[in-house]
């Protein structure tokens, strides 16, 4: 296959970093780059303006400056070359900056291959053909679609083109002066209206955003450019408005900037929640400890374990739909029939919600299995109930209906990022409630929000991990006082349902330990070695503990270690390598990670020969029983 040929611009004050890209885009599979390379900024904003290059390549740090302040400055020259920014290691914030000044993509340095290389090139180029194309037929239609309008200076309108009428819904007999109550602009935002005409009589033109509403009631954004006509005499005579209808576009971006606040949630909570995993550890261990070793307490020393035990085990499951939301949700996917799942919920929802809420099913006969797991889309369909419920607390109707859908390019336009073109089943959970408010539509499935006095915040936040770990997205669609309805769409399978199992029954108890094996731990965290070589004791195990690989790999050369348990990173080393070198010493000793992060990691300690995970934080049943089965 020939290869394609594409002029790349590199703006770059680092020669090590150019040999670097020069380098990657020589091994670029499938394209051929002829690269230029600009070290200063003056240099390269001039190239990035010449529109000679497919792509420019621009690095965050440039001579006391940044690829930021460059990518705006090209953005306001009217630069059309798709630039992508570089950067040293990975930081949202800057990568949000970056694609709001309009880079085509962003990179990290350390992260940087051949493939990755040429994707981002690939998609830069393909984006800018878009873009082109999308300005020429925007360049055609402009007149047409935009909405112009002219005032005469008390503010009547004497002119109203037919793109007005079609974008407002309004003919000209139907509108007032453009300063009174009852004009289009004045129900939404009279202030905006006032600054503007002010402006545009003072300084001759003004142009930015304004909200109005149309015929319909509904709330229109506007890109909006007023510039004062002058008569012969050059005195002012008239206002020239001409409005083009960015609803759309506001409403992309929203989402995009909403898509992206929610990963950047999901590093952040995810952080926290391991570290919160490590701390509930010791305390969930410690009282098993203090149990067994004080078996003669009172009543008012066990009433402070169970305390305590109770509220480490609510935190503990907190830790873990935090993580679910960071990580996504694990489970068994199988083919599955709705029906037998809605029936469920049905069950609970007349059994446990008040008798003043009316629930209603509308399921097609013909609807398609979704390849899931039964509990987790049960938990979605009751959270999403749940919430229904406590929007009507004087009563109401919870509405549930299911249908296969067939989604275009076109109508994954529309809807949430992730969506993507295919066939789906569209279950949609409507109540007729209260609505949400406007400013919490954004906000409503990050974790810990809540408009609730007494929520947690985890149960959207759940719903939209499972939903999303199925491969499927949620939209959400409210009017306060209106009711609200929650859409989600679940991929559709051509496989036949599979029939439920019966629940098993209870695992038989962990065998106990009847020989003295010995059992490595190695975590730097002091508090974790402590009180797991405490639990160990107890359960007849003799352990031994290392804060880090060095003092780990000793202990185990030294001694006849039966397993080890090692978090999946320490100070300094990755789980890989901590796995990889117990397995090369002893290819038969069972290794356990321990970690709060089911992420890529993990999946590569497995690869590299660890027996079984433990997520945190677990309790003394869990290290026992992880335990039993690696030895048994």
């Amino acid at each position: 296959m020939e290869r394609e040929r594409l002029d790349v611009l590199l703006i770059e004050d680092d020669e090590d970093d150019v040999f670097i890209i020069k380098r990657l885009l020589k091994d670029a599979p499938t394209i051929t780059c002829d690269l230029t390379w600009e070290s200063s900024y003056e240099a390269g904003f001039e190239a990035c303006c010449s529109g000679q290059f497919d792509a420019a390549l621009i690095d965050y740090r440039l001579e006391g400056r940044t690829g930021l302040e460059l990518l705006e400055e090209a953005a306001d020259a009217g630069c059309r070359t798709p630039l992508i920014l570089l950067t040293g290691q990975g930081n949202p914030e800057i990568d949000l900056q970056a694609m709001q000044a309009g880079a085509a993509d962003y990179l990290t340095k350390n992260k940087l291959d051949a493939e990755r290389l040429e994707r981002a090139l690939r998609y830069a180029r393909e984006r800018a053909r878009s873009q082109r194309e999308i300005r020429r037929q925007a360049a055609l239609l402009d007149e047409a679609r935009d909405a112009i309008c002219a005032y005469d200076l008390d503010g009547n309108v004497t002119y109203w083109s037919e793109g007005a009428a079609r974008m407002t819904g309004y003919e000209k007999d139907d509108l007032g002066r453009l300063h009174s109550d009852d004009c289009l602009y004045g129900v939404v935002d009279q202030n905006a209206l006032e600054e503007a005409w002010d402006a545009v009589l003072a300084e001759g033109h003004w142009s930015g955003e304004l909200k109005q509403e149309d015929a319909d009631g509904d709330v229109l954004v506007v890109k909006s450019r007023w510039t004062l006509v002058h008569d012969d005499a050059g005195e002012p005579e008239a206002v020239l408005v001409i409005n083009t209808d960015i609803t759309e576009r506001k409403r992309l971006e929203r989402q995009a900037l909403r898509s992206q606040r929610m990963e950047s949630i999901g590093r952040l909570v995810g952080g926290i929640a391991h570290d919160l995993g490590n701390l509930l550890v010791p305390i969930q261990l410690g009282v098993s400890v203090l149990r067994d070793h004080y078996p003669d307490r009172d009543e008012r020393a066990e009433r402070s374990l169970r305390m305590i035990e109770k509220s480490a085990e609510r935190g503990s499951d907190m830790v873990e739909r935090v993580l679910s939301f960071a990580r996504g949700v694990d489970g068994e996917r199988r083919p599955l029939d709705l029906t037998g799942i809605v029936e469920e919920v049905e069950q609970l929802v007349e059994e446990s919600f008040p008798s003043e809420i009316v629930f209603e099913d509308h399921l097609l006969d013909d609807l398609p299995p979704v390849r899931g797991d039964a509990t987790q889309l049960q938990q979605v369909l009751v959270n999403l109930s749940v919430n229904a419920r406590d929007a009507m607390p004087d009563g109401g109707r919870l509405t549930l209906r299911a249908r296969a859908v067939h989604l275009t390019e076109e109508d994954v336009r529309l809807l949430p990022d992730g969506a993507a073109p295919g066939d789906y089943v569209r279950i949609c959970v409507e109540d007729t409630g209260e609505g949400i408010p406007p400013d919490a539509l954004d906000k409503i499935f990050e974790p810990f929000f809540s408009t609730k006095d007494d929520g947690t915040g985890l149960g959207l936040s759940t719903v939209y991990s499972i939903v999303t770990s199925h491969g499927g997205f949620i939209n959400v669609q409210s009017e306060e006082g209106d009711g609200t309805c929650f859409d989600v769409f679940l991929p559709a399978s051509d496989e036949a349902p599979v029939a439920e199992e019966k629940a098993r029954a209870n695992g038989t108890p962990a065998r106990g330990v009847t020989r003295n094996e010995r059992v490595l731990v190695v975590d730097d965290e002091a508090l974790i070695r402590e009180s797991a070589e405490t639990v160990l004791e107890t359960c007849g195990y003799a352990p031994l503990t290392a804060a880090d690989l060095d003092e780990a790999l000793h202990l185990f050369e030294a001694h006849d270690v039966g397993a080890v348990l090692t978090g999946v990173s320490l100070d300094g080393t990755d789980g890989l390598e901590t796995v990889r070198a117990f397995k090369e010493r002893g290819a038969s000793v069972p290794v356990i990670v321990c970690s709060g992060r089911a992420d890529s990691q993990i999946q590569e300690a497995r690869e590299a020969g660890a027996e079984q995970f433990l997520a945190k934080p677990f309790d003394t049943e869990d290290l026992r029983e992880t335990l039993d089965d690696v030895l048994s």
